[in-house]
């Protein structure tokens, strides 16, 4: 049996691929440094080269740019069990077979990949709606903790809703910010944040929200279990109307 190591990154992955089938090899397993290694079985490094993986990607967006999203957002999918070598798998096919490859549904494999991504891009689309941003010296910030990867479609959806505001979106799960200004947005690994004191006038926006909120509800008619349906409770510590005011300068837990 064979298995890969890599260092995490999508490119890596690519690279493995890239290696998969210049070594018409079959690995079983694909993971990453951190990960723990398995006892009874020897790895091989896969070192990232970006132009392999860059002939990877033109030869999916060959196929189509649907092919190439469908195989780009599915590294974003946490929630997939074996998430590489399903990946890696499709690849394969996809490249035996074409695009028609992509929509057999009663293939395990499509079938895993598909419903990951439904996860995946749920779970996006809900954030989208669910974000909080707070405003410290002039920037808006808002903290989340995904199950998936959903930064970046959280960052292409609010880099069109605020063009020229600067803001940072802080996944506090996989440890990455992303930063926009008005000329640029960027990716950043944080292993820590701490949030500085808040100005009176976030804090007093802060409590009228609260106040609103707690003045629609209807006590009579209060339903917590379509409470929990409609917004999962993991979505809420970092909603203001949900969440207990964070004292200043207090570092986020993760």
């Amino acid at each position: 049996m064979t298995g890969y190591l890599y260092d995490g990154s999508f490119d890596g992955f690519l690279s493995c691929v890239f290696e998969s089938f210049a070594r018409k090899e079959q690995p079983v397993l694909i993971q990453t440094f951190d990960q723990d290694q398995p006892f009874l079985m020897a790895l091989t490094t896969i070192v990232t080269r970006p132009e392999r993986a860059r002939r990877v990607e033109n030869g999916l967006k060959r196929l189509s740019n649907d092919i190439w999203e469908m195989v780009r957002d599915g590294f974003l999918c946490d929630c997939m069990n074996n998430r590489e070598v399903n990946l890696l798998r499709l690849i394969q096919q996809l490249f035996k077979y074409g695009p028609s490859a992509a929509v057999n549904y009663a293939d395990p494999v499509v079938n895993t990949v598909w419903k990951a991504l439904r996860h995946m891009r749920e779970e996006g689309h809900l954030l989208s709606g669910f974000v909080r941003f707070s405003e410290y010296n002039g920037v808006l910030v808002s903290v989340i903790s995904p199950k998936n990867q959903v930064l970046p479609l959280l960052a292409q959806h609010f880099s069109v809703r605020f063009p020229g505001e600067q803001f940072m979106i802080y996944d506090q799960n996989h440890k990455v910010a992303f930063i926009h200004t008005a000329q640029k947005g960027e990716f950043v690994e944080i292993d820590t944040l701490t949030l500085p004191s808040v100005g009176k006038e976030e804090a007093a926006f802060r409590a009228m929200w609260r106040e609103y909120f707690d003045h629609i509800a209807i006590p009579q008619r209060e339903n917590p279990f379509c409470q929990r349906t409609h917004l999962a409770l993991r979505y809420r510590p970092w909603m203001t109307e949900f969440a207990s005011e964070q004292p200043d300068g207090q570092r986020l837990p993760g």
